[in-house]
């Protein structure tokens, strides 16, 4: 009996699997697709947008900047390793489609704020209720077979690099045309609409009936907050990976408040106006446009990263690829600390992406594959609360970096200390069987 239980619960596990990983995913990619463009469309412009709510001087805008970013970092690293329990408790889906929802509500009451406080509180809020991108990880690594949940991860990972380089730019036209306080209900309108394409199209088995418990003998028994977080973090592995997604998202977060401020030091100012003027290749390009520029670069060359990681990975090896893109990130933030001009400072950020964007997905698949069968939720969870502790101490960071010894000082602070975290990550992370196993080439006929 009992083998007959084992055998029907592998049958459950391939079935599901087998039918509907693919058009999972790619729902789930178009839920983060269009909901994160949303958030593109609006979170580049913060700075500019802090300005709109009455704080004018260049300091305070970065600090308050920096403070909106940390609250929302605190927050989700306080409440993402709930959301993640809950996830492998009562689903992924529901985890999913909340996350999008909660963001959707609270990016629009951003839009009607009337204080920089106000602001403050929201992005808190955001933090507690939102968590897009666990989420759909988590949901991805949990329905999509794990020989193939490297390419799952770098497929899905698309729909936010390419959110990243579409929304700046199309959210620097609405914001130049309409209005930044246009530009978060536009936002929130497009969180409704990934949110209702998930609720619909995405499938997923229920909880424990495809997760067999550690004797293989029936369906999981739901386990509390500490047991699963007890279990996720029992493998060293994990742990590792954890340690070095924090990094990951330290260097995106430490930089990333400033450099639309570091736009202000390749333009001209507007007479009669704060607003400042960039040229590139002849034309002359308002602040808001030049940012969605930017970003929009930085997310290309990202998403064509994220395509190739798979390939590399299962060439190269996914732990020499991570701690390579980290070394390689570091030496390029070298120069972008001493760039002349706004052409020369978006190539440069342009070529970190192409090497950042490869550490995102590579780490969520070794991430994904290192964790115990069901505990999906839990792990992609903790990885928010990494990421959200980087949204915590990364703009705060920036931000004194900046205040003490200028914008520049920034860029080569996080590039030294990403070249050092690329040692251990090579030293100490290990390729999981399951990426170092080759296929035998067919046995030649003698005849």
């Amino acid at each position: 009996m009992a083998g007959n239980a084992r055998t029907a619960t592998a049958a459950s596990v391939a079935a599901p699997a087998a039918i509907s990983w693919r058009r999972n995913l790619a729902f789930i990619w178009i839920g983060v697709f269009v909901g994160l463009l949303g958030a593109n469309f609006v979170f580049p412009f913060i700075p500019l947008y802090i300005k709109q709510l009455g704080v004018t001087d260049k300091a305070d805008v970065a600090y308050f900047t920096g403070i909106s970013s940390s609250a929302t970092g605190l927050s989700l690293a306080l409440t993402a390793p709930i959301w993640g329990s809950l996830a492998d408790r009562y689903g992924r889906k529901p985890m999913f489609i909340r996350a999008l929802v909660g963001a959707g509500v609270l990016i629009g009451l951003m839009g009607i704020a009337s204080n920089i406080w106000q602001l403050v509180f929201l992005r808190f809020l955001m933090g507690a209720f939102a968590g897009t991108m666990g989420a759909a990880a988590a949901l991805v690594a949990a329905t999509t077979p794990r020989e193939k949940a490297a390419s799952a991860l770098g497929t899905l990972q698309t729909g936010q690099f390419l959110a990243n380089m579409l929304g700046p730019v199309v959210g620097g036209i609405v914001a130049a045309s309409l209005g930044i306080r246009e530009s978060f209900i536009f936002c929130a309108a497009l969180y409704g609409i990934a949110a209702f394409l998930g609720y619909i199209f995405v499938k997923e088995a229920p909880v424990g009936s495809i997760e067999p418990d550690e004797a293989g003998d029936g369906p999981r028994k739901p386990s509390g907050l500490i047991s699963d977080m007890r279990i996720v973090t029992a493998e060293r592995q994990v742990l590792l990976m954890l340690l070095f997604m924090f990094m990951l998202w330290l260097s995106t977060t430490f930089v990333r408040p400033v450099m639309p401020i570091s736009i202000e030091d390749f333009g001209t100012a507007v007479a009669g106006s704060e607003e400042v003027d960039v040229k590139l290749f002849g034309f002359v390009l308002d602040e808001p446009t030049a940012t969605g520029i930017l970003f929009g670069v930085i997310g290309l060359t990202s998403t064509i990263a994220a395509l190739s990681v798979a390939p590399l990975g299962r060439r190269f090896g996914f732990r020499n690829c991570v701690a390579g893109a980290a070394l390689l990130t570091g030496l390029l933030y070298l120069p972008v600390a001493l760039a002349g001009d706004f052409l020369s400072f978006t190539l440069l950020l342009g070529a970190v992406g192409l090497f950042q964007g490869a550490m995102v997905p590579g780490t969520n698949a070794l991430l994904a594959v290192s964790v115990p069968e069901g505990k999906q939720g839990s792990a992609f969870g903790l990885a928010a609360s990494m990421q959200s502790l980087a949204l915590l101490i990364g703009p705060l960071g920036g931000g004194f970096v900046s205040g003490l010894a200028g914008n520049p000082a920034v860029y080569f602070t996080i590039g030294v200390m990403l070249m050092l975290t690329a040692i251990p990550a090579y030293l100490f992370i290990r390729e999981p069987d399951m990426f170092t196993v080759r296929e035998r080439p067919a046995p030649v006929s003698s005849h």
